[in-house]
């Protein structure tokens, strides 16, 4: 079941239905006249920023799908188009679910594509586990939803451990190019939910082994969607420390840095996790985000010939969105179930979990370049470490394979 992204066909937007979508119609003797896809996206709200990008992502994947002719299932001896029904949640966890149970039991979807933020994709994925429907995501990076058992379950978002591990291997390499000390006094804050504390616990964990390295001086978490963090960094301000560990989604790293450098406070080394590189998050504190350095599932920059593809298709088809990770990864997400449903050869939703089961995709936009999950649905995908430098520039510094430029390390400033 290895497959390439690359034989695959390119294309633009598509379609999706917002409003209530009646159940798909069959041919008795040939099939569905349609394979049912939905999924339930952030479009207002909190999220809304990350979740229009999902839309698009799976819009895109799926027109290029149907410019086509649709997905090819061999049972029934043709292609067959996609109907891709997404609803809005509004960035309400239960509103996520309530419309995931919407999607299996009144337009009853062959298949499912996840949402994004950590607790509505915690939320939602209960419904596909409970009616057996295959859900393919990425965007829900925290490993709780994965250790629950559900089957049916498959991400293409690695955990936030495996981020931290991985920043730290990149700071390690620092302190052995003598630009960071050793050990580094880490501040850790982190969003207050299940993505949060992995991150937390990934830190925690590599300072434990490593005491020569890695020094915990402030563990604390706070609650997502904040409006003022400045009792938060100042109890960061008085622990000395040398480097700023922060967890946070998109609007809550706006905000915390833009107060941190209103603070006037320095690191020599400041991270948000996988923030950092975003360009609103750029376009809203200039100068404030140079120097950050960020952990994350994708980078436009990778020097792949898939990742340049994927490139100049997003800018073809959206020219007004920037090509980000959460374009990037959706727009992969809906690939890998296409690909899957044709390996499949029928909208069958068991067979359809036994061949995601066993999916090997080679020559992807993802550091590395390979889809295949284990046993949990978690994939283990490397990422790839950035850097905000002056001007606008960012730079892949780590890992080696996939480095465009070098640290700027300790940040610079008194």
């Amino acid at each position: 079941m290895r497959h390439s992204f690359l034989a695959l066909a390119a294309a633009a937007v598509a379609c999706s239905v917002v409003a209530a979508a009646t159940p798909v119609a069959t041919h008795a003797d040939n099939g569905p006249t349609e394979v049912v896809v939905g999924a339930v996206l952030p479009l207002t709200g909190e999220e809304s920023t990350v979740g229009t990008y999902y839309k698009a992502a799976y819009e895109l994947a799926t027109k290029e799908i149907n410019d086509h002719g649709g997905v090819e299932l061999r049972t029934y001896g043709r292609k067959i188009p996609v109907k891709l029904i997404i609803y809005d949640d509004k960035t309400d966890a239960a509103t996520s679910r309530n419309l995931y149970e919407r999607l299996a039991v009144q337009d009853h979807v062959d298949a499912m594509l996840g949402g994004y933020s950590t607790d509505l994709v915690q939320a939602q994925t209960v419904v596909p586990n409970q009616h057996q429907i295959p859900y393919v995501g990425g965007g829900g990076a925290a490993s709780a939803i994965y250790k629950r058992g559900f089957k049916t379950i498959f991400s293409l978002l690695a955990s936030i451990e495996n981020l931290a591990y991985t920043e730290c291997d990149f700071i390690e390499e620092m302190q052995a190019a003598k630009k960071l000390p050793k050990p580094l006094r880490m501040a850790v804050v982190f969003e207050n939910t299940p993505h949060g504390q992995d991150f937390a616990r990934g830190l925690a964990q590599r300072a434990k082994a490593k005491p020569q390295s890695f020094q915990i001086v402030m563990n604390e978490a706070f609650d997502l969607h904040g409006k003022d963090f400045t009792p938060l960094l100042q109890k960061v301000k008085a622990t000395n420390a040398n480097a700023f560990m922060a967890d946070a989604h998109l609007d809550d790293y706006i905000t915390m840095q833009r107060q941190y450098t209103q603070a006037g406070m320095h690191h020599a080394y400041i991270t948000y996790g996988a923030r950092g590189p975003d360009k609103k998050g750029r376009d809203a504190l200039g100068k404030s985000a140079d120097y950050i350095v960020a952990a994350s599932w994708w980078n436009q920059a990778i020097p792949n010939a898939a990742v340049k593809a994927f490139d100049d298709k997003w800018a073809k088809a959206y020219p007004k969105l920037n090509t980000e990770w959460y374009s990037a990864l959706p727009y992969e997400t809906a690939r890998t179930l296409y690909i899957a449903l044709t390996e499949t050869g029928s909208v069958d939703k068991a067979k359809l979990v036994e061949t995601l089961r066993h999916i090997d995709i080679r020559d992807t936009v993802l550091p590395g370049g390979h889809i295949k999950f284990p046993a949990d649905g978690q994939i283990e995908a490397p990422f790839v470490v950035t850097e905000n430098l002056p001007d606008g520039k960012t730079v892949i510094v780590y890992p080696h394979a996939e480095k465009t430029g070098e640290a700027v390390l300790p940040v610079p400033g008194s």
